[in-house]
C-alpha cells in the first residue's frame, strides 16, 4: 500500500464515535479551571507578598547607600572640567 493509497473519511459521525466530543469538553473544563487558579493567585498575590514582607523584611543596606547620602558638590571644579576637556578633545581625534 502507498502513501497515497491512505483514504481518509472526514465526518462528525467519526467524532461521536471515537468520543471526541467528550474529550473535547474535558479538555476545556481542565483549562477553565487551570486559568482559574491562576486568575486567583494573581488577585491573591498582593496580600500573598504583604505576609511574606513582613515575615522576611528586606534588609536595608543591601543596595549600599541612599542617594541622599551621597557627596556631590554643587559645581566642578577647575580640574575635573579641563580633565573632561582633554579627553573630548582626544576621543574627536583634533591634534
Amino acid at each position: 500500500m502507498g502513501r497515497n493509497d491512505v483514504n481518509f473519511h472526514f465526518d462528525v459521525q467519526n467524532i461521536i464515535d471515537g468520543q471526541g466530543i467528550d474529550i473535547a469538553i474535558t479538555g476545556m473544563v481542565i483549562v477553565f479551571f487551570a486559568l482559574s487558579v491562576i486568575s486567583l493567585f494573581i488577585a491573591a498575590l498582593p496580600r500573598i507578598l504583604t505576609v511574606v514582607a513582613q515575615k522576611w523584611p528586606e534588609s536595608e543596606d543591601r543596595h549600599g547607600p541612599a542617594p541622599s547620602q551621597t557627596v556631590l558638590s554643587a559645581a566642578p571644579s577647575d580640574e575635573m572640567v579641563a580633565a573632561i576637556a582633554i579627553t573630548l578633545h582626544r576621543r574627536k581625534g583634533v591634534a
